[in-house]
Formats: structure tokens, sequence, C-alpha cells
């Protein structure tokens, strides 16, 4: 029975293995990878059968709602969320199958319907991880380029004051900042310069697509300035003073909230010790008297 639990637990830990290094196998060789930069070839088709896979739940489960706004603002694409997701749920239906035959080689088993239904019930739980991960990192990031926009407005309109048309002030900020919120908003101002639109189009367009309602203000702001040649350099600095405020009001309820949650570990810490301390007398009173 030992050996046969043994090549039992090997064959399924195998079996996880191939299946993750499938799903997620090693990335390419930096040879490879330029080769295949030369050879013009496109860096998506590096996991086909990963992205497969993505594709045929996409195309099964139209209903799925897809967190497009948060996949733009983290740079990742729809196919590597979706094979995130399949990966995660065969995992989750893998993992209490897999324990449950090893209880059973070992002699403790169960009816059938418990295992399936915890089999099923972690599978979803794990098919929704990513979600919950995408939400999360997300949810950071768009913090991180809100503080960016700050500066980014600050920036805005100091060249505005030195004299500088609203293309112009938006273009010369943008380069000036560094931080990976400045590169997304150079490159939108950079492509609406080569298509020939307008740059706050380009900046709203930006705001809806990373969901950042922040940067759709500024873009309102340039383009009545650019449109309508209002005079914005109060409303610019205005609207950075709002965003300061609005940050430090979300930062001191985040630590309040912290603070709020560490009374729950203390007040238990608390109870510990003084069980720990009338632990003797009770002992005393109730059992060895």
């Amino acid at each position: 029975m030992n050996v046969l639990l043994v090549i039992a637990s090997a064959t399924a830990g195998l079996g996880c293995f191939v299946a993750v290094r499938e799903v997620y196998p090693a990335p390419a060789r930096l040879s490879a990878a330029l080769d295949r930069l030369a050879s013009s070839q496109d860096l998506t088709s590096q996991f086909p059968a990963r992205r497969r896979m993505a594709r045929r739940l996409l195309a099964a489960a139209p209903w799925l709602p897809v967190p497009a706004a948060d996949l733009q603002l983290l740079g990742q694409d729809t196919e590597t969320w979706a094979a995130a997701k399949i990966a995660c749920g065969l995992l989750g239906l893998a993992v209490p199958a897999c324990l449950s035959g090893l209880l059973a080689l070992a002699g403790v088993g169960a009816e059938w319907p418990i295992p399936v239904a915890v089999s099923l019930a972690f599978g979803a739980a794990l098919f929704m991880a990513p979600d919950l991960v995408t939400r999360v990192n997300a949810a950071e990031k768009r913090a991180d380029f809100r503080h960016a926009l700050t500066s980014y407005l600050d920036l805005v309109a100091l060249q505005r004051g030195a004299g500088a048309g609203p293309t112009e002030a938006l273009e010369a900020a943008a380069d000036i900042g560094d931080g990976w919120a400045f590169e997304r908003i150079r490159a939108a101002l950079a492509a609406a310069r080569n298509t020939g639109d307008e740059p706050w189009t380009a900046l709203a367009d930006l705001a809806r697509r990373t969901g950042v309602p922040e940067l759709a203000d500024i873009a309102d702001i340039a383009g009545i300035a650019g449109q309508a040649g209002a005079q914005v350099l109060d409303t610019l600095i205005a609207r950075a003073a709002a965003m300061r405020a609005e940050a430090l009001a979300t930062g001191r309820a985040k630590a309040g909230s912290r603070t709020t949650t560490m009374v729950i570990p203390i007040a238990l810490l608390a109870a510990g010790f003084a069980l720990l301390l009338v632990f003797p007398a009770i002992y005393r009173v109730l059992i060895a008297g």
C-alpha cells in the first residue's frame, strides 16, 4: 500500500507539473526572441496552445466580464488573462481530486459527491482568482497614475504660465516627467501627433481605456483652452490642488482603516495573555480541587 501511495503521489505531482508547464512554458531565449524580431514574426504566436485555449474560452463564454480597462492599464491582453483563468480553474479542479485519490489509496475514503463538490467549488474559486488579482493590481496602479497626474498638471500649468500653447504645454510637460505614467501620456500624445488628432482627444481616449477619470478632466480643460482660447491657468492650479487634497484624504482614510484593523489582533493578543494569567487559578479551582 505504501508503494502504491508513493507511485500515485509521484504520478499526480508529475501530471500537475506537466499541466502547469504547458500553460506557462519557460520564457524564450534571447537569441530566439531576436530571431523572431529579425524575421518580423508576431510575438503573440510564441504561446499558441495557451492562446488557442483563451480564444476558445472567450468564444464559448461571450458573457464573461472582461476587465478591459484594468488590463489596458496593466499592459496585459485579454488572451493572457483568459489563459490565466483556465490554468487556475484546472488547478482548482485537479488538486482536490488528487488529494481525494491519495486518501482513497491510503484507505480513507469518502462518498463521491463530497470530492466532486469540493473540486467544483475550489475550481470556481480559483477560476475567479485572476479577476481579483487584476482588480487589486489595477487599483494600485491607478492610484499611482493619479499621483503622477498631479505633477503633470503642475508642469502643464507652469508651461502655460510661461506662454506656451495648449498643445505645446501638454507635450512639453509629458517630456519633462519620468515614470511609466508619463510614458503612457507621451505615447498617447505622440500617436495623436502622428495621426493629426488633437492632443486632448488622445488624452480623453487614454482616460477611457485606462479608467482614470482625472485624465479626462485634464483633457477637457486642455480642449477648452485649445478650442476657445480660454485662459485656464487658474483652473489647472485649482484642479491640481483638488487632486492633492483628494489623495491626502484617501491616504488618511486608508491609514485609519488599517489602524482600526490592528485593534483586532491586539485585542486577541490581550485576551490570550489574560487567559494565560488566569489559567493556573482556574485549573486549581475546577480540576485540581
